[in-house]
């Protein structure tokens, strides 16, 4: 649960970690609401956690300013007056309806859908600060828990769970899995976590030992790196053991080692070394920085037993330079922060994808269509598959040549073929993963014609062939 450092405390930290302009931003904010609401409250800790998250200055001092939104104590004219378009555009809408009401039924229904995808507009900023007020009303949420707030929490599971996973809000994700999980069902929680409670204790131990060992190991071989433990939320363990039928014991990622440090040349290395020294699990290595998830998640993930007097316990490693370790806990929270080139190719990307959401939510013939599709976007694998000069593009599953072309968004002109692994297809054709794929480029168009020509003719000097000659039949034809 995010706890509000105090007046002071988060000031100085917000002088910190921001330039002058921006730090004045907030606290401005910050005295505005101050001064106008008796408790700070919940914006004081949206802005806390906000702030934990990396996010820029427009997010934070939103956050700070939503409550006096809600009570009515400044209107739209007057923030944007104060504190710039941006600020006012991130509250318009931000309703305290959204905040706390969810659906009523087993899941949201297409007005419940429609009324969500109404406040967050398409913009990864105004869906941050839906979650992050989302997430404290759940983590603050006190037992026995009301029918509304169990709307609110399957609503937040099958809504804002795939977007804050899209968005690369790892840290946030995982607080919300958990605070859903404890109110949607409260036994299983329960029982998962007494279970849990005398595994972890060991699970720790295991951790800091092997923490220990992990830095000894790379520093002696003159790689500079940050490691961090990590064990796998109540949620995450519950899902998993659902969706495999595996044991508690049997979950081999439940205690995860990320290794962050300074380039990809020495992720592989480290790799290397983790393989060398520890006993490596077969089928359990995944290379995310050569093939990112669709969210830009990099990391290369491996499993292995570490340490012989309790090999029994499988250990996860994930090893990722800084900036990937920056997108995958904070995502579009601290895109606006580091305007680098990158973050900011993310940024636009995941605008478009949360602008497509309403155009699928608009042609699904219910929401549960809607919701399905929308974790099969996010959740499911999805094909591989290589374009021109490389390019690396997921798709759903049986995907077609059309898919892929609307994904590059491109326009193939009359009479143009596409190439997969080296041969002609149509644009119906059924892809698979790792499969190659070439669009004719204006240079190459005519040579593209040319060769669907010549395949035309040969097919057709096969046919006329073929009928001249008639087949012989055979003698179990003739029977």
């Amino acid at each position: 649960m995010a706890k509000s450092t105090g007046d002071s405390g988060f000031l100085e930290q917000v002088r910190q970690s921001f330039n002058t302009a921006d730090a004045d931003l907030v606290g401005r904010a910050h005295a505005l609401a101050r001064s106008r609401l008796q408790d700070q409250g919940v914006g004081l800790q949206a802005a806390c956690l906000l702030l934990e998250q990396q996010a820029d200055a427009i997010s934070i001092a939103s956050a700070l300013l939503a409550p006096l939104v809600w009570q009515g104590l400044i209107d739209s004219t007057d923030i944007e007056k104060r504190f710039g378009v941006d600020v006012a555009d991130t509250l318009e809408d931000l309703l305290p309806s959204a905040i706390h009401h969810g659906g009523s039924g087993t899941h949201p229904s297409r007005e419940d859908i429609q009324s969500l995808l109404t406040v967050i507009r398409g913009t990864p900023r105004r869906a941050l600060l839906l979650i992050v007020f989302r997430l404290l009303t759940l983590e603050q949420a006190v037992s026995p828990f009301s029918d509304s707030l169990q709307g609110l929490a399957r609503e937040t599971l099958d809504l804002l769970l795939p977007i804050a996973n899209r968005l690369g809000l790892g840290a946030l994700q995982r607080r919300l899995e958990d605070a859903c999980f404890r109110i949607v069902d409260t036994p299983h929680y329960e029982r998962l976590e007494q279970r849990v409670a005398p595994i972890r204790a060991e699970d720790d131990k295991c951790l800091h030992l092997l923490m220990i060992g992990v830095q000894r190991l790379l520093a002696n071989n003159h790689i500079p790196c940050r490691v961090q433990g990590r064990t796998k939320s109540l949620y995450s363990i519950h899902r998993k053991i659902q969706r495999t039928g595996k044991s508690l014991d049997a979950i081999m990622d439940r205690v995860g080692v990320r290794v962050i440090v300074s380039s990809v040349p020495e992720c592989y290395a480290v790799l290397g070394l983790l393989h060398a020294h520890f006993k490596p699990i077969p089928g359990t290595f995944d290379d995310y920085i050569g093939l990112p998830k669709n969210n830009g998640y990099q990391s290369l993930h491996t499993c292995v037993y570490p340490i012989r007097e309790i090999s029994h316990k499988p250990i996860e490693f994930q090893v990722r330079t800084e900036l990937m370790h920056l997108e995958a806990e904070h995502g579009t929270a601290a895109h606006w922060r580091y305007k680098n080139g990158q973050g900011m190719i993310r940024d636009q990307q995941q605008t478009q994808w949360m602008h497509s959401l309403v155009v699928q939510h608009r042609e699904a013939p219910s929401s549960e269509a809607f919701i399905r599709r929308l974790h099969h976007q996010v959740f499911k694998d999805h094909l591989v598959v290589f374009g021109n000069g490389g390019r690396i593009v997921r798709l759903e599953e049986r995907a077609t040549v059309q898919d892929y072309l609307k994904i590059i968004n491109a326009r193939l002109p009359r009479n143009n073929v596409v190439k997969v692994n080296g041969r002609v297809v149509t644009l119906d054709c059924p892809l698979r993963d790792g499969d190659s794929i070439e669009v004719p480029t204006d240079g190459d168009a005519k040579d593209a014609r040319r060769e669907t020509m010549r395949a035309k003719q040969s097919r057709a000097a096969l046919t006329g062939s073929l009928s001249v000659f008639p087949l012989e039949k055979s003698p179990e034809a003739e029977e």
